[in-house]
């Protein structure tokens, strides 16, 4: 499993660095180029076999043809050139000795500290013939064994077996000696097996066949037999002849390696024309060899041609993304944050609408235009879902960035089909269109309206292509006006499947996904409600501010309404670490140590990343849950460890969060809003020119701290955000009449209060009677506890 750390480099490198935008642009241009491969690359050949020339051809410029014949028999000759390769294996020595030595080792300790006299039962040591014959890799008969025994399976037996086989190895065995012979005028290459010598041998009579080899076991084993017994001496003779096996072998596929690669070496045989030459005179039937040159003439001529158009295809394609990107992509400020990726889910789009155009186009024209139910080019266009990109796009990166986007996509796509201006225009009008329909969308549903919208809009634009193409026929209208309908319906329902895939894909979050966040009944509002109610309550009246803050400066409101609910979700992690949550007026931190406290704290930005990953909240949330903090001191728990350590003694980075600082205006809003919402509930009597004040005092600490330096909240929208706050917050705090009981009452009667200044609730106290009353109020003060 790859290591997460590795995993995060490698996110980082992808989304940070330059060069891997100009990788996804050579990319994407060569995709499209391989995507805008015409169907045809060669013209068919004018004339056939036999055909009449109806006027004059030569030669417009110098060309080759190749003589297949005479090319094909210097390739045959140099393939039978080629020596014929064989492997010569010198451990299969080793190896036979190896397994004669193990195998009468077997047998031999039955007889180790046997008196010489007395050997051990012959059914004893036969019980080892199984596993003495499986070592040899031969098979024994009865009364071979029993000779063995005889003779004690004597040391000796094999070390002349071993000599013997030695012998004939060391010369060499070939499988099939005749095959070899046939090389005989040639001579073939030996390598020798393990090593990388290899040497060619002529004397290939030298070498035994495996018949050769038996007779020669008994001539080499004449001079070692002599003095033993001539049972015995039989008996090695066939162990050595049962024993060996070829170390020579033809390798087949090394020699047809070599054999290729000389041919490849062969250079055709050309014979050159030169310009102004005549090939073929009008009236001339066409033979072999005058079909040979007009077949070569226009083979060359058409490769040189493709050549061209294709590299011209790519400079385009690179010209068109380059000047998109440089001119009107680069420095959008929508586009800034997670840039490359941004750029990356075009290059991806791009690629997958090209393809699926790519995959149309050899439709175009496939049925005889005699047909009615023939498809022209202009009429598969028609049929293409392809303004779903835009519509795409639109919904992740806004409506301009889709118009650049359908703005390359209908110009490449316009190639794929023949060029056609017509083609160009159907796919630009419609892309952008759909991508208007589609940038207010907050419900899924709304891409199957925007699909039922474009699919009217395009089916009168392929009226007006028709007039426009002054195509008279009933019949291709309405064939076309019903294919322009469907790619409009199918635009729209291609969107709504593929907008929650490019969601998970590219980790982006739309408007529809926070719409859905901003329920309460979501499972995480509904744990931090139950878990940390007063974190819960805080984050609603952060959300609260935020909102109307976001609506006075035009900020996205959702975004910055949702992103305030789910900002402190961290807490839940230890939710009674926080004031708001801690209910029994015992505070946790009392115990523990300045820098410790500040830890926890800090933590809670970390753990709120790791609760909305796994819960999918989108990186718009997660990037706000880092930033709400920025770097911003902790200054209770610092002032508190600089008073009992020393300013010296402290680190006040230590007592910083480790942000970053805002990056967006939501961003910065949430942070704003979190700060004051928390700081108005430690102001004594909230008047609303104590509000005014506090909310001022904070909004001028935060920017003199620098935590807003890289947002683009301008001093005019910190006025207005200001204001907001204020109105919101006067709101929340505002004066309530005070309701008395009736024992307040008479004292102040006694004191000489009206009795016609009786409250709301007094008067309502009225019309119930003294029993009930008392009843009630005896109920009401058990009420929570």
């Amino acid at each position: 499993m790859i290591p997460e750390d590795k995993i995060r480099s490698f996110n980082r490198f992808i989304g940070t660095k330059t060069s891997v935008l100009w990788v996804i642009l050579l990319a994407t241009t060569l995709i499209s180029t391989i995507f805008l491969y015409p169907e045809e690359g060669h013209l068919n050949v004018s004339y056939r076999l036999g055909d009449v020339a109806d006027r004059d051809i030569k030669a417009p410029m110098d060309f080759f043809i190749e003589d297949t014949e005479a090319t094909e028999l210097n390739r045959t000759e140099t393939g039978h050139s080629v020596l014929m390769v064989y492997d010569f294996d010198p451990a299969l020595i080793k190896k036979i000795s190896g397994r004669v030595d193990k195998a009468f080792e077997i047998p031999q300790k039955y007889f180790t500290g046997q008196d010489q006299e007395e050997p051990p039962p012959l059914s004893t040591v036969m019980a080892s013939r199984e596993k003495f014959e499986n070592t040899m890799g031969i098979t024994l008969g009865r009364g071979t064994f029993t000779t063995l025994y005889k003779n004690r399976f004597s040391e000796k037996i094999p070390e002349r077996i071993r000599a013997i086989i030695t012998e004939i190895l060391t010369n060499g065995i070939v499988a099939n000696k005749e095959i070899l012979l046939k090389e005989e005028g040639k001579g073939i290459v030996l390598r020798t097996i393990g090593t990388a010598s290899e040497r060619v041998v002529n004397n290939l009579k030298a070498f035994y066949g495996p018949d050769q080899a038996k007779t020669m076991v008994r001539i080499v084993g004449d001079p070692l037999l002599r003095e033993i017994d001539y049972n015995l001496s039989n008996l090695i003779v066939d162990l050595s002849q049962q024993l060996l096996i070829p170390n020579i072998t033809m390798n087949r596929s090394e020699t047809g390696k070599r054999i290729k690669e000389a041919q490849s070496t062969v250079k055709p045989v050309l014979y050159k024309i030169k310009a102004g030459e005549m090939i073929l005179r009008e009236g001339e039937r066409v033979d072999d060899i005058r079909l040979v040159k007009l077949k070569a003439l226009e083979s060359q001529t058409q490769e040189k041609d493709f050549f061209m158009s294709q590299t011209g295809t790519a400079l385009i394609i690179l010209i068109s993304l380059a000047v998109v990107y440089l001119l009107l992509l680069r420095d959008r400020k929508d586009l800034e944050r997670h840039h490359n990726k941004n750029i990356i889910f075009l290059a991806s789009m791009l690629t997958l609408f090209l393809l699926i155009a790519r995959l149309a186009a050899p439709f175009a024209g496939s049925v005889q235009p005699d047909l009615p139910a023939s498809i022209s080019d202009i009429s598969i266009s028609l049929g293409l879902p392809l303004s779903a990109g835009a519509m795409t796009v639109c919904l992740f990166l806004g409506f301009e960035v889709a118009i650049y986007f359908g703005l390359v996509l209908s110009l490449l796509a316009a190639m794929i089909f023949s060029n056609s201006i017509e083609i160009f225009i159907f796919f630009f009008f419609s892309s952008v269109t759909a991508a208007f329909w589609t940038k207010e969308c907050r419900e899924r549903k709304r891409f199957i309206t925007a699909g039922v919208k474009l699919a009217l809009f395009n089916t009168c634009l392929a009226i007006a292509l028709n007039i426009y193409s002054a195509q008279p026929e009933l019949s291709i209208i309405t064939k076309d006006i019903i294919l322009a309908f469907s790619g409009g319906l199918l635009a729209g329902i291609i969107t709504a499947g593929l907008a929650p895939m490019i969601e998970i894909l590219f980790d982006y979050t739309t408007e529809i996904k926070l719409l859905e966040l901003s329920s309460l009944d979501q499972p995480i509002m509904r744990r931090l409600m139950i878990e940390a109610p007063g974190t819960y309550n805080h984050s609603i009246i952060v959300a609260s501010l935020a909102e109307a803050a976001a609506a006075a400066i035009g900020a996205s409101i959702l975004k910055t309404k949702v992103s305030a609910f789910y900002h402190d979700i961290g807490k839940l992690q230890q939710p009674l670490y926080f004031i708001e949550n801690q209910t029994d007026g015992k505070n946790r931190h009392d115990k523990l140590s300045p820098s410790m406290s500040a830890l926890i704290l800090i933590q809670h930005i970390k753990k709120g990343v790791e609760i909305a990953k796994e819960n999918k909240l989108g990186m718009d949330i997660v990037d706000t849950i880092k930033q709400h903090h920025g770097t911003s001191l902790i200054r209770y728990f610092y002032n508190k460890s600089v008073k009992l350590n020393g300013e010296d003694a402290v680190k006040e980075s230590d007592f910083r969060y480790p942000g970053p600082k805002p990056q967006t205006r939501e961003a910065g809003i949430v942070m704003l809003a979190d700060v004051i919402e928390a700081a108005m509930r430690t102001l004594e009597r909230p008047t609303p020119a104590r509000i005014q004040g506090r909310v001022q005092e904070l909004t001028n600490a935060i920017f003199s701290d620098g935590q807003l330096e890289e947002c683009e909240l301008t001093l005019k929208d910190l006025h207005q955000i200001a204001k907001s706050f204020n109105k919101i917050l006067t709101g929340i705090y505002h004066q309530r009449i005070e309701y008395t009981d009736k024992t307040q009452e008479k004292r102040k009667e006694k004191n000489g209060k009206p009795e016609n200044s009786d409250s709301d609730s007094d008067r309502n106290n009225k019309d119930i009677k003294p029993a009930d009353k008392s009843k009630t109020q005896q109920n009401l003060k058990r009420l929570g506890i």
